[in-house]
């Protein structure tokens, strides 16, 4: 271990009424080991104590930095009632953040002034603690500085605890310290326990930049009596946060439960985090009394003097620096200072900003403002200014659960400010406080099936037509999927829900449909069963078959084109083909309506004319029969050509035989359904003509010789 004694030491001992007057100033003490008791204060007898302005500096990891009562019940306790601790500075070095380093321990002793020190970094700052219900009548914790500590005042088992216009600031996270800024507990260690009852706090600043809790009641029996308010709070990255009993509260829960009614969430503003020096003054405190007047100035420095204080003056400020009172002949105008901004659940397209005074009338531009949500720039569409409060329009609202922030870049025209004049400085991205509720939870969509019902039977191949209902009542159904058992058959993304499922063989089937609404919440509809049963046989059906032209017993000539019409139609298939009769000899068929045919009767007599139509599964229907009578014109030229020979290959000669009567122009031939196959003019010097048709498929033909509108002779001839 080693000290460092800086400057002097002053030890005066004086033996007044067995009373011994103690005075420690202006010491330095350095420590590097692991475990110190750290500067331990004589107090076998009771002892007048003062020290003042001496710094300790320690990165010891178990023990104390100053030792100035006791842990337990002895014989020393409360021998050092009415010390004063003033004006030093604690600097702990460390760097284990789970150390339980002492700092300022006072155990044991009541009516105790702790004032005007600064203590950085030390894990345990002030403790006030007591195993038999000490109870204070005066003295107090009063404009310290308490800098990153695990937990800066500590109140355990003792009552009367005044802790008025400290300033406390907590860099540590909630992973780094689960404590408060001030804890206070009953003190269980011993039996009957030791509480804490009547624990005045006011006029401090509270900071913390992570969320850790400003104030942790530890249990229910400490509340009594507990007073705390004229207080301000700030969160860098939300709201402050309180514990009671181990239960989280939020600055209005405890608001609710009768504590800080007149304290505020506002920004101190410091100048830096070092010397804690708010940006102006910060009037939120309340009147405690001339013991309680002075605190340290805006120019405190801690050596071996007092720290430069200041005196209350006007409205009380809070926290451990005060503003002295400024005289002039012109005071400048207050500056408005930014408290806090929120976006409330019933406008949550609007930020409102809050100052602590009123402000003029006079708008800013909105680029003045840059709002992020989410850490997304959202535009700011307009603002007013209403008493003391800003209102920012935002291009679209804040949802539940969204980060946001406001900044102000103070603009060299119509800058924020007060009717006096006071003008707003510009702030960096603050948290603004997000109150909108969050949504309802989603409601499930609701699905049933209508079509097919639980009795109705279908026949294989059966066409089975699925209708759903489906309905969300806090959006829209997105889809609908349709089920055979685990099988999707289909899904419809719009109404009508429905699905045709087509060509079902037999069996039994659990049809089922599920809906999907707009949040992905899904519902599947209770199982209809369909039941398909095996189709009978069917019997295929005739087709019909009708001739609609000739007309029964029509009369024509010799040679005459006819066209055969017929209708024919299946009511259960389709037509194949239709053939064409003439009694029992077939005389030609079609494959594809129109059914027709046309013929050239060659010779003279009556004909029974018939079709047949064939549907596609063969089944053959024949018509009624129509009779056509054919006569002959007397032939008067019959010897007017020879063909030969007969039959033939396709390669023939006609020889021509002329007679002044009679004038050949032209000849034909037709086979016996009547359709021309060869057609040519003649000159009336032709005497003969010879014929290559060997492209003509194989049978029976007809040769006419026409001439002035009649047929004039005609010849039948084979090809083979």
């Amino acid at each position: 271990m080693r000290y460092l004694l800086s400057l002097f030491f002053l030890l005066i001992t004086l033996s007044v009424s067995a009373q011994t007057v103690l005075t420690i100033q202006g010491q330095t003490y350095t420590n590097s080991d692991e475990t110190w008791l750290g500067v331990v204060i004589p107090r076998s007898s009771p002892t007048t104590l003062t020290f003042k302005n001496n710094s300790i500096r320690s990165s010891n990891l178990y023990g104390y930095m100053l030792q100035a009562g006791d842990e337990t019940v002895a014989a020393n306790n409360n021998n050092l009632d009415g010390a004063t601790i003033t004006g030093n500075r604690f600097t702990w070095t460390g760097t284990d953040m789970k150390s339980i380093t002492h700092g300022l321990f006072t155990g044991h002793n009541i009516n105790v002034n702790i004032k005007y020190n600064y203590l950085d970094h030390v894990p345990m700052g002030i403790i006030r603690k007591s195993t038999t219900n000490m109870v204070n009548t005066s003295g107090g914790v009063a404009y310290n500085i308490i800098r990153s500590t695990n937990v800066g005042i500590v109140v355990k088992g003792m009552s009367g605890v005044h802790i008025y216009n400290n300033t406390l600031y907590q860099d540590r996270s909630t992973s780094e310290t689960w404590r408060g800024l001030i804890d206070i507990y009953t003190n269980q260690d011993v039996n009957p326990v030791s509480i804490s009852h009547n624990t005045r706090i006011y006029n401090n600043i509270f900071y913390t930049k992570y969320g850790t809790t400003c104030i942790n009641v530890i249990d229910i029996e400490s509340l009594t009596g507990l007073q705390s308010d004229y207080n301000i709070y700030y969160c860098e990255t939300g709201s402050p946060r309180f514990r009671v009993a181990g239960s989280l509260k939020t600055f209005e829960e405890w608001q609710a439960m009768g504590y800080d009614t007149h304290s505020k969430v506002v920004n101190p503003n410091f100048r830096d985090f070092v010397n804690f020096v708010p940006a102006a003054r910060l009037n939120y405190g309340t009147n405690l009394g001339t013991a309680w007047a002075v605190g340290l100035s805006v120019n405190a420095k801690w050596g071996t003097t007092d720290p430069e204080k200041a005196t209350q003056n006007g409205t009380w400020q809070v926290g451990a620096i005060i503003y002295k009172e400024v005289v002039a002949e012109t005071p400048p105008p207050a500056v408005p200072v930014y408290t806090g901004s929120v976006i409330n659940d019933a406008t949550p397209s609007r930020i409102e900003i809050s100052y602590n005074l009123s402000l003029t009338n006079i708008i800013p531009a909105a680029s003045a403002f840059a709002v992020r949500v989410n850490s997304a720039a959202r535009s700011v569409t307009g603002l007013s200014v209403s008493g003391s409060k800003v209102l920012l329009m935002l291009a679209s609202p804040v949802v539940y659960g969204d980060a946001v922030t406001v900044a102000y870049s103070k603009p060299s025209s119509n800058p924020l400010q007060t009717p006096e004049g006071g003008q707003a400085a510009s702030f960096t991205a603050q948290t603004v406080n997000n109150n909108r509720s969050a949504p309802p939870p989603n409601q499930p969509p609701v699905i049933s099936i209508s079509s097919p019902t639980k009795s109705e039977a279908f026949v294989a191949p059966a066409t089975i037509t699925i209708d759903v209902a489906a309905s969300d009542a806090d959006g829209s159904v997105t889809k609908v999927e349709f089920y055979n058992g685990t099988v999707k058959l289909g899904e419809r993304t719009s109404i009508p829900f429905s699905f045709t499922w087509k060509d079902v063989p037999e069996g039994t089937y659990s049809i089922t449909a599920a809906a999907t609404d707009n949040e992905n919440s899904r519902t599947v509809s209770a199982t209809v069963s369909a039941v398909v049963e095996k189709a009978a046989p069917a019997v295929n059906q005739l087709p019909v078959v009708a001739i609609l032209s000739p007309a029964h017993n029509s009369s024509f000539k010799v040679l005459a084109e006819v066209t055969l019409t017929v209708e024919a139609s299946d009511n259960d298939g389709i037509i194949d083909k239709v053939e064409y009769f003439s009694g029992a000899e077939k005389i030609g068929e079609s494959l594809s309506a129109p059914w027709s045919l046309s013929i050239n009767f060659e010779e003279e007599g009556t004909y029974e004319i018939t079709a047949a139509a064939t549907d596609n599964r063969n089944a053959v229907t024949v018509s009624d029969p129509v009779t056509v009578v054919v006569t002959r014109e007397p032939r008067r030229y019959p010897d007017l050509i020879n063909l030969f020979p007969n039959p033939n290959n396709g390669r023939f000669s006609v020889e021509i035989n002329h007679d002044s009567e009679i004038e050949p122009t032209n000849v034909i031939i037709v086979n016996l359904a009547g359709k021309t196959v060869y057609s040519d003019t003649m000159t009336p010097e032709e005497t003969s003509r010879d014929f290559d048709l060997t492209s003509m498929v194989p049978g029976n033909y007809i040769l006419l010789i026409s001439g002035r509108d009649r047929i004039l002779t005609a010849k039948q001839f084979a090809k083979y």
